[in-house]
């Protein structure tokens, strides 16, 4: 049997980019005094004509790294190219270390963008002050396949001591529901109503992100997607402290 998932033109997860994305994030922050804080977000509201400052990438994946800012901050960053050129030089390295593959930059230009795989959000006084965008496109759609077979569950094995029974186990046979939640949104009663067949909505969930699983509505544990003999099923990778449990 085979484990499935989809991975980027060097085999990277979303939670590489994004943690190469910040790295540089905060290099051009710093160089550029545009804010205090960066952090992963959620939209990139920057149109396919709005001009960005961006750098060509090459190597072992094409793409470019772009930084948003507003237009007086873009012509005092193009009227010193030299020294914008070296603060996204040393950001392009810090992706590539991040990442752990080779990334070779060309000359930076002002271009209009697109979406972005990775997008980070900079924060001045907590005021949204320049967007980053890390462009690495993905290589295919198709299924990567990994040795995995599924274990069955053994309560022998769970209890550590088959020899004694624990007093739970007059519960072993009940019935519970479980859950795996893909991502959740919210929805004016109009925006449903305009709901037609084709039409894609949005959830709360980044590509990559692990899935939740809920038993009788109470987030237990985290996993991610795996596909045994053409079903869907979740390998758990994390198991939420009591603490932690919702619904």
């Amino acid at each position: 049997m085979t484990e499935r998932s989809t991975s980027t033109q060097s085999g990277l997860t979303h939670t590489d980019l994004i943690a190469a994305a910040r790295g540089a994030a905060r290099i051009l922050a710093d160089a550029f005094g545009l804010g205090d804080d960066v952090n992963p977000g959620q939209e990139w509201p920057i149109d396919a004509g709005d001009p960005l400052i961006r750098l060509p990438l090459s190597g072992d994946a094409d793409g470019f790294l772009a930084l948003a800012v507003n237009d007086d901050i873009a012509e005092r960053l193009l009227a010193d190219m030299a020294t914008t050129a070296g603060v996204f030089d040393t950001a392009r390295r810090t992706v590539a270390d991040a990442l752990g593959i080779q990334l070779l930059g060309g000359a930076v230009e002002r271009s209009a963008g697109g979406q972005p795989l990775a997008t980070i959000e900079i924060a001045d006084g907590g005021q949204l002050s320049a967007l980053v965008g890390l462009y690495l496109p993905v290589a295919s759609s198709s299924p990567v396949a990994h040795d995995f077979e599924p274990q069955a569950f053994d309560s022998q094995h769970a209890t550590g001591n088959p020899s004694q029974a624990s007093p739970l186990s007059v519960l072993n046979d009940v019935e519970l529901m479980v859950t795996a939640e893909l991502g959740r949104t919210t929805m004016q009663v109009r925006d449903l109503l305009e709901l037609t067949p084709g039409m894609v909505v949005e959830i709360d969930r980044a590509a990559g992100a692990p899935i939740d699983l809920f038993v009788n509505g109470t987030r237990i544990a985290s996993g991610e997607v795996v596909v045994i003999d053409e079903e869907f099923g979740i390998r758990i990778t994390e198991i939420l402290p009591t603490a932690e449990r919702s619904r």
